[in-house]
């Protein structure tokens, strides 16, 4: 089968954002497991969030590879223990992936060289800022976090904790890597002593994006992103470009 859509040029990444809703003719891609899971869930939120994720990888999966979309293999092992919470993968598909989302939409970046990870996080509640900073930023992050006012600051740190955890899912560590070893002011992702024991010595580059209401989302590749152009499941692929926050 001929694919609908090219794979991502070098140093471009192609962003698809897809609605949150009710679609029940979508159950039909998910794989037992998935569809069991689902079925548990009571009608409404996480299960259409479910729905929506798992069916959408398939159907990007589609658009690149010509493959039907239900058949479409996606490979979850960690790399590290072999439980099902490693980075999702579409086997032989040509491309690297990543996916996050809100409980209105799901976002899957795409990229055909080397790997990515994508996150969007909602602001931390005032209680717990605090905490999380001394947690999770460098002593470099945490001197800049605290020149800004105070009304900067929900927004700065939001868009530092994004940028940490699309770094760890693109190396696959995930949380269990020390988040304060890491810095991420800059345009590249910097360790600081040792984030984790297996820790890549490849640059990981970093790019946010604006996306739905002006939220932001962060990108990390291990390819610099000069391109970043938005698709839609509903559309066939188009030529604008989403700029740089």
């Amino acid at each position: 089968m001929s694919a609908a859509d090219a794979l991502p040029a070098a140093g471009e990444c192609h962003l698809w954002s897809v609605p949150v809703r009710t679609r029940p003719e979508w159950e039909a891609l998910l794989t037992p497991d998935e569809a069991a899971r689902a079925e548990a869930m009571p009608e409404g939120g996480r299960r259409d969030l479910l729905v929506t994720s798992r069916a959408a990888q398939r159907l990007v999966a589609h658009r690149y590879t010509g493959r039907p979309a239900q058949g479409v293999r996606i490979e979850r092992a960690c790399a590290r223990c072999g439980a099902g919470h490693g980075r999702p993968r579409v086997l032989h598909g040509g491309y690297d992936y990543s996916v996050t989302h809100t409980r209105r939409r799901v976002l899957i970046a795409v990229v055909a060289q080397g790997l990515v990870g994508i996150d969007l996080d909602t602001s931390p509640y005032p209680g717990v800022l605090r905490r999380l900073i001394a947690r999770v930023a460098t002593p470099g992050e945490r001197a800049a976090l605290s020149r800004l006012p105070a009304r900067e600051l929900p927004e700065a740190f939001t868009r530092l904790w994004s940028r940490k955890e699309a770094v760890v899912k693109l190396t696959g560590h995930g949380l269990a890597a020390r988040l304060n070893r890491i810095e991420v002011r800059g345009d590249l992702a910097r360790p600081e002593g040792s984030p984790a024991e297996d820790w890549p010595a490849f640059p990981i580059h970093l790019r946010d994006v604006r996306v739905e209401s002006g939220r932001i989302a962060a990108i990390a590749s291990t390819r610099r992103i000069t391109v970043l152009e938005p698709r839609s499941l509903t559309a066939p692929a188009t030529t604008g470009t989403i700029r740089s926050a």
